[in-house]
């Protein structure tokens, strides 16, 4: 079977590895509230991970109800749509007054531009761990999944101690933590990151 082809040049997702299916009442909610590309991934593919398991396709209604208040978005219009979720505890999030995605590193205390979402899963297609190195930091993460192994779907690596605890980024100090809860503990210790 063919992968589906999306709004980035025509291009896909080669290795995606689907969790689950998206449902079609989620979709229709954000729908016009989220680029193009973003609806493709939840119609062709659903949740799941792909940029070799570092990236995850999550369900933003779970995250705003959960984060959406410590999100930390001051800037524009004050919107700020989780969509995905890297296997360090960083959120992605839709910024529609920038026209573009948003990276925050929890792990770092900072937040990163990523330009349009067909720019940025373009570049991830095409140059793969150099792109995710260079914006989002990766390197840690292969390291972590040999030293570890693969993380379930709502998991990733995290810290412990936190960086901003003085902990050393090593990756013998990378455990698996359910995602939502590790960065819901994050912004409790080191507050939100504004943007």
């Amino acid at each position: 079977m063919t992968a589906p082809r999306l709004g980035t040049g025509g291009a896909d997702i080669a290795d995606f590895v689907g969790h689950s299916a998206v449902e079609a009442e989620m979709i229709e909610a954000y729908r016009g509230r989220v680029p193009d590309e973003i609806i493709e991934i939840w119609e062709n593919y659903g949740y799941g991970t792909f940029g070799e398991g570092f990236l995850r396709v999550i369900n933003p209604a779970e995250y705003e109800a959960a984060i959406g208040d410590c999100i930390g978005k001051t800037q524009g219009d004050g919107v700020s749509i989780p969509l995905m979720v890297t296997g360090l505890g960083d959120l992605i999030t839709w910024e529609p007054s920038l026209g573009g995605l948003v990276c925050l590193l929890f792990r770092e205390g900072r937040g990163v531009g990523l330009g349009a979402a067909r720019t940025f899963l373009a570049l991830t297609r095409m140059d793969g761990a150099e792109h995710l190195s260079e914006t989002l930091n990766w390197d840690i993460f292969p390291d972590a999944v040999t030293a570890h192994g693969p993380l379930p779907f709502d998991e990733s690596f995290i810290f412990v101690p936190l960086l901003s605890l003085g902990g050393p980024a090593h990756v013998e100090n990378l455990h698996k933590r359910q995602t939502l809860t590790a960065i819901q503990l994050m912004v409790d210790l080191q507050g939100t990151i504004g943007h």
